[in-house]
This record gives C-alpha cells, structure tokens and sequence, in this order.
C-alpha cells in the first residue's frame, strides 16, 4: 500500500523528489479531466502572466490562473486589524499578502488577480545600461519591448511632486544625484490618501486589473481566479496537463490540458512548482541558485532639521541614484527612494520610530547638541497625532533597491515552499555602501540614525524584490531559462512547450524596482509565442497549432 502524502517535505532538495512525485500521482487520482484543451495556459497573474494573456489571447485560446481573488476599489484593509486578517495562509487562502522567510532574509509577497500591482506604488523605471553586462540579452534587444510596456502602464510624474520636502532634501544630502521617478497611477483619481499600500481603495492605480488583464479579458481570455495550479506534467503525446485545484475548496480539483505552459506565479510561485515535479522534470543545475535581494533593505533618518512631510498620503515619487564600483571594476546602482509610511500604519510608526531612537538611534553630534528638549516635544506630538509639527514630519526613510551580488539561494520547507536564504545580505559590499551613505547623510542634515532592523541581534534583511531562481542564461550550466523564457532540458534542447516569464528568470539585481523589467521581457516572450503560433498556423514551421 502507498504511502499517504506526506505532511510536510524535507528542506532537502534532493531527498523529497520521490514524495513530491507520489504527492502528485495522488492529485491525478482524484482530479476530474477537463474536455477542453486550450493553446495556452498561464499560472499566475502578475507583471509576467498579465503580459502574455493580453498580448496572446487574440491569437489563441488562452487560460490564466490566479490562486487569489480580485481585490475592487473598496475591498483593501484600512486598519491595522485589517490588514493582519488579510494575512494569506491556510486559514485564510485567499489573503491579498504574506511572507517567505529564510536565514537572514524576509520577503513579502501579494496574492491577487493582478499580483503585486495591486499593492505597491506603481514605480514605472528601467534600470541602468550596465546592469546587462553580464545578461544574455542586451539592453538594446530589450528597448523595444521596456517601450511596449510603459505605453500599456502609462505612468507620469505626481503633479504635486514639487510641493513636498524631499526633493530638497536630496539636493542638499547628494547633489546632483536626484532621479525623480514616475507612477502608474491615474493622477486625476488619486485624492493623496496614503493608502497604495496595501491597496488603493480609490481607484487610482494603474494596476494590471486594470491595463493587461483588462485588455486579456476583452480579447477573449478566460481568467480564472481563485485557481491554484498545483502539479503540471506531460500529457501523452504532446502538450501539458495541469493539476488545478479551487483555492478555497482544495476537494475540487481538475486536469486541464494545454499545449503550452507559461509559469508566471511570482519567484516563489514558480520555485514552488518546478520543486514539486523535479522526480520528472529535469532542470539546471542552476535551479534555486544565484538568488538576489534586488539590494531591497530600510533606514531612517529620524528627526532631521527639515521638515519633509511625505508620509500623509504621497506615494514614492522621487529618488537619489548612486554609482558604486566593486572590487573587480563592476559598477553597480543604489537606488536610495524617498520612501514612506502607508497611512494603515501611521500612528504605530510614529510611536515605534521615537521608540527605536532610544534604543538603537545613533544621533549625530548635531542632533544630541542642539535639539533635545524640541525633539521630545515632536515625539510627544507624535504620540498623540502624527502631523506637521512631529519628529516623523522630519524623518527621510531611506528605501534601499540596489545591485547586490545576488549570493542568495532557495531552500524548500517541509511544506515545500521556497524561502530566499543569505544569511550574510548586509554584509554584500553595496549594501556595506549604503550604510556609509547613510551615516553621511545622517551628519549632513543633523539626524538620528536609525540602521536597518536586519542589523540588530536575530533579526532579518526585508524585501518586496526577491529575483532569480529560474535565471536566463545561454545554456543549461548558465541558467534554467534562456531568453526567450524557454526551459533548458540539461539532457539536451528544451522541455517543449513550457515557459517561465515572471520575476524568476532575472539573472542579476536591478538596483530599481523590478515590475517594467519583468513586463518587458514577458513582452518579448509573448512576440516570440505568437509568431511562432502563426508560423504552426500556416504549416510553415513546426508549432503547437491551435488545436
């Protein structure tokens, strides 16, 4: 007699094939085969999967499945108590975030029909030339494609921008660096409440609900949320059959064939799946390897001499761009972003922040000397109601994207969910040189430094930007992808008809915010799909067909 699935999997790579492969037998047991077989399914619904569902649907029969819900205007929390029941595990499947964490790292991650748009400022930028030098595609091969995407996003420059504190702050802490950053958010709806995150309850973001997806669904795509694609496997002859269960109702699952498969589910979504059919899917070895942080990492200055003001309602609209070289030449990005405090959180971080400065504060000399008495006062403003005349009203967030070294690795839980590991992050030397920018800053403009929480004893590096994993490479030993998103078999070619196109296949940091990066190469992906569909239409070429 078989064994029963078993509870948990191993953090073991190499020891859980065998269970993940009887897991998946089992699933096939109960699931009820679907008739239907369609051209193309896509898992997941973010910067990657929005992309080919709206590019492709016109061309061919298209399935998107996205394990979470839609989230509409007016159903994102607007309280702390909220935004804690929104929280995405077993009891709540349908939760809009969560977290992945690994030695030394934590990483966020959203679950909704639109992926991490739905919650995040809609920071629209392309990273440095540089940043491609050690890709297998050049800046200029992906131009056309960052152009396609920004037209369908549309983001512009906050009309308000110039009105706040921090453009000024940053041109007196490093002159001349100053990048002011551009939103996919519709200016008209956005009345400044402070709430992109953890979601815009006025309407105002340009999210992919909104743009991708829309466009995916009037051309005739069938997006199923609340659909978790659970194990994938070759059909008999050829094409793909998909395990898929009902997110809420894990009883009701189904077989869905397809004669393509894009994995579009977020970096951990796609670790999670390539792990469970390992025992049948060979991969790269670089499977899992070569992991970054997108150099994500948080600082305050707290209580500076100016008074900034950000943190009532603006989202992120402008930043300072540093180059720094390594060791070996190599010359890397940080990106320092004038980040802010979501209004959900205001007043418990007024509170926290003068709190931490006590504690763990490294005041400058300025600071200690001539503003004691009036900076108690501004925390005690602050304590009672967080506004103009508080230390907060004062206070920079340094919000760190930088080009670390991308040492990171995933490991797998005994539930089989990937985690992002470093356990040394902060001391990657970017990050080294962003700890010393800081304290520059600190001095210049009279605050008290507050590092970040990942130095302190037990504590770990936070990030929104996990990349890698599934990285694009010119063959098996360089990456598990190539360009154009098609997995390698290490035995020799590809596993025909199956794609990755989501934040997974980067192969390095970006140092900038990473949605029109993996927007554009789900682009180009979805030209090659599509020109490769209508080469099988015509007979021209060998292809998939329609079917």
């Amino acid at each position: 007699m078989a064994p029963a699935c078993p509870a948990g999997l191993d953090r073991d790579h190499g020891r859980t094939l065998a269970e993940h492969a009887h897991c998946a037998r089992a699933d096939l047991r109960v699931a009820r085969r679907r008739t239907t077989v369609y051209d193309l399914i896509i898992v997941g619904s973010g910067y990657g999967g929005s992309v080919l569902a709206a590019r492709l649907a016109p061309r061919m029969r298209v399935l998107l499945l996205e394990r979470g819900r839609a989230w509409r205007p007016g159903d994102f929390p607007e309280t702390l108590g909220g935004l804690v029941s929104a929280w995405h595990g077993p009891r709540n499947p349908l939760g809009l975030w969560a977290m992945r964490l690994g030695r030394g790292t934590g990483n966020a991650y959203v679950s909704g029909l639109g992926g991490a748009s739905l919650v995040n400022y809609g920071i629209t930028t392309e990273p440095e030339a540089h940043t491609f030098s050690r890709w297998p595609l050049s800046h200029d091969e992906l131009a056309p494609y960052y152009a396609r995407a920004r037209a369908m996003l549309a983001p512009s420059h906050a009309p308000f921008a110039d009105d706040l504190g921090d453009k000024r702050f940053l041109d007196e802490v490093e002159p001349g660096a100053r990048v002011d950053l551009e939103n996919a958010i519709d200016w008209s709806r956005c009345n400044s409440c402070g709430r992109c995150l953890p979601g815009c309850n006025a309407g105002a973001k340009r999210s992919l609900d909104r743009t991708y997806l829309a466009l995916a669904q009037q051309a005739g795509a069938e997006i199923r949320s609340e659909h978790e694609a659970v194990h994938f496997f070759r059909a008999p002859g050829e094409g793909w059959e998909v395990v898929v269960r009902a997110t809420a109702d894990p009883a009701r699952s189904e077989r869905i064939a397809t004669r393509q498969l894009v994995l579009a589910a977020g970096t951990f979504g796609t670790l999670d799946l390539l792990q469970r059919e390992r025992a049948s899917l060979p991969l790269s070895p670089t499977f899992g390897r070569g992991m970054t942080m997108n150099g994500d990492g948080l600082a305050f200055l707290y209580d500076t001499r100016h008074v900034i003001d950000t943190h009532h309602g603006a989202p992120i609209t402008t930043s300072a761009r540093l180059r720094f070289v390594d060791g070996d030449g190599t010359p890397r990005t940080l990106t320092i972003m004038s980040g802010r405090i979501p209004r959900v959180a205001l007043h418990l971080s007024a509170v926290a922040m003068g709190a931490l400065a006590d504690l763990i504060g490294q005041p400058t000399e300025a600071a200690a000397r001539d503003r004691p008495r009036l900076g108690l006062l501004r925390r005690a403003r602050d304590f009672l109601r967080p506004g103009a005349r508080g230390a907060l009203a004062r206070s920079f967030m340094y919000k760190l994207d930088a080009q670390d070294a991308g040492r990171g690795y995933a490991v797998f839980d005994r539930l089989g969910r990937s985690a992002l590991e470093w356990p040394d992050y902060q001391d990657d030397p970017i990050m080294r040189f962003a700890a010393e920018r800081l304290e520059i800053w600190g001095r210049k403009v009279g605050a008290i430094r507050i590092a970040d929480v990942s130095t302190l004893p037990g504590m770990r590096s936070f990030g929104v930007h996990p990349l890698g994993g599934c990285r694009m490479g010119r063959d098996p030993d360089d990456g598990v992808v190539d360009p154009l998103g098609r997995v390698f078999d290490p035995r020799g070619g590809f596993h025909p008809g199956l794609y990755i196109a989501d934040a997974s296949v980067i192969p390095t940091a970006l140092g900038v915010p990473s949605s029109l990066t993996v927007a554009a190469i789900a682009e180009r992906i979805a030209e090659h799909l599509g020109a490769d569909h209508a080469r099988a239409l015509s007979g021209s070429s060998p292809g998939w067909g329609r079917g």
